[in-house]
């Protein structure tokens, strides 16, 4: 609502909503993509196989045995809390913008006021000044309270008191539930609430306006609840039970190639640039264009607004040496790689290592592949580095950038080998057919018409025949 009745809140908001709306669509995809693989019966079937595996083998029930057992009573431990570790991140600590900057904050002071000397400790709290601008840049305090009392509206109702931190159990005790009360006296009363307040304190900075402030004691008590999270020994059993299961895997399955753990490193993935059909009558070809952003254009809809000077280029069709073959300038295009959090931005390379593309996203089939990877279904989405050399030159005026770069001479295609036509083969002999003399000719009877036909196949005007949508060539 606030971002609909204010275009400034609406651009302060923006990259947060579209965030959310990223975060939540991912999950429904990611939900969907399970159940159309059958994730589920497939990792039943492989435990089963694996089961049945280690039990074959005394040394190997000996070795393997507790695996499964293992995650399994981790999981029955854990069930319970799963949901309340869920709201103590998204709805207690990041939720609203409130808890994780004012522990920042509090963390900064922490630091400030063990310095040695009082030119150290202003300079430390001064160093939070360049944090807090940013921070209040995009800040609307009606907002944020809204958001603050939506979300913890949710945790009070949805988690049981002895799973909540203590700021909420205030809320219910001191406040007798009323959450907007509570926010109310929050955002009105803390340093942390403007950018007036936090630089007034930072200029005198005080140990008891800390120790009461209702911003800072909501952080310490949303941090700690938070930590508690990573402090379950039950997990130990997991990581144990995961290892076993993963080693007794690559020993059951030895000549399957794995995946190697890359987490925190580089990694690359390569495949080709290809179509894929999602589901049945339904393709989606390998790469997009301009005209697509026409047919999308809506400037009454934030999320498809074309500004006039990139749609006037565009129907002028002013594209120059970043044309196509056919004249199209190809916006993006889709290929068999394997994309996950993280990696928006990647370049995109071909076999000769020449960048022609920027990862930025995975189709809504690729939602699963963190879990289970279909490479007939799931795609890379990039953005064809041709589009961004037009856009930098011809819509934002950056020839001396463009000019700088170099560019990979195009491939001339190879004229196709023509194979020697075979001879002919030499005509079969005919053999005259008899003659008979004043011998009618037999007729063969014809068949009727039915109705919704013609002689000479199916009616265009009856009942349509379905017919099977033809598997599309791969590109």
């Amino acid at each position: 609502a606030h971002m609909d009745a204010d275009p400034k809140v609406r651009l302060q908001y923006a990259a947060k909503y579209a965030s959310t709306a990223n975060y939540w669509k991912y999950f429904i995809g990611q939900n969907k993509g399970l159940q159309r693989l059958n994730v589920y019966g497939k990792k039943q079937k492989l435990e089963e196989q694996f089961t049945t595996w280690v039990n074959q083998d005394p040394s190997r029930k000996s070795q393997y045995g507790e695996a499964l057992g293992l995650i399994e009573n981790y999981y029955k431990e854990t069930d319970a809390r799963a949901k309340s570790n869920v709201y103590a991140l998204e709805a207690n600590l990041i939720g609203a913008d409130m808890p994780l900057f004012a522990w920042r904050f509090y963390r900064t002071f922490q630091a400030a006021m063990a310095a040695e000397n009082e030119e150290e400790k202003k300079g430390i709290l001064e160093s939070f000044k360049e944090q807090a601008e940013a921070h209040f840049k995009d800040y609307d305090a009606a907002t944020e309270k809204d958001v603050f009392v939506a979300l913890a509206e949710l945790y009070i109702r949805n988690i049981p008191r002895e799973q909540r931190p203590t700021w909420t159990h205030v809320i219910q005790d001191k406040y007798k539930g009323n959450v907007r009360a509570y926010a109310d006296k929050l955002y009105s009363t803390s340093i942390l609430s403007s950018k007036d307040k936090l630089f007034a304190f930072i200029n005198k900075p005080s140990q008891k306006v800390i120790d009461k402030d209702m911003g800072i004691q909501l952080a310490v008590s949303a941090i700690e609840k938070y930590r508690e999270t990573f402090m379950d020994p039950s997990k130990e059993k997991f990581d144990k039970g995961y290892r076993l299961f993963v080693a007794g895997q690559r020993d059951m399955m030895k000549d399957r190639k794995w995946y190697p753990d890359a987490n925190s490193t580089m990694r690359l993935t390569y495949g080709k640039v290809d179509d894929y059909v999602p589901m049945d009558a339904v393709h989606y070809d390998f790469y997009t264009t301009t005209s697509g952003i026409m047919e999308k254009m809506d400037n009454n809809n934030p999320e498809f607004v074309v500004p006039q000077k990139l749609a006037d280029l565009i129907m002028r069709r002013d594209f120059g040496r970043y044309a196509n073959e056919k004249g199209e300038l190809v916006t993006c295009f889709i290929a068999g790689l394997d994309i996950t959090g993280g990696n928006s931005g990647s370049p995109v390379l071909d076999a000769d290592g020449n960048l022609i593309g920027i990862a930025f996203d995975g189709n809504w089939e690729a939602m699963s592949g963190d879990i289970a990877y279909e490479p007939e279904l799931q795609r890379t989405i990039s953005v064809d580095i041709r589009y961004v050399l037009w856009v930098v030159e011809k819509l934002m005026g950056g020839t001396n950038i463009v000019n700088e770069l170099k560019y990979a001479p195009k491939k001339e295609k190879k004229p196709a080998v023509e194979t020697p036509a075979a001879p002919a083969p030499a005509p079969a002999p005919v053999t005259p057919a008899p003659v008979t003399k004043d011998v009618p000719t037999k007729k063969e009877p014809q068949r009727p018409v039915e109705k919704g036909a013609t002689k000479n196949g199916p009616s265009t005007t009856g009942t349509p025949t379905k017919v099977p949508a033809a598997t599309p060539k791969k590109k």
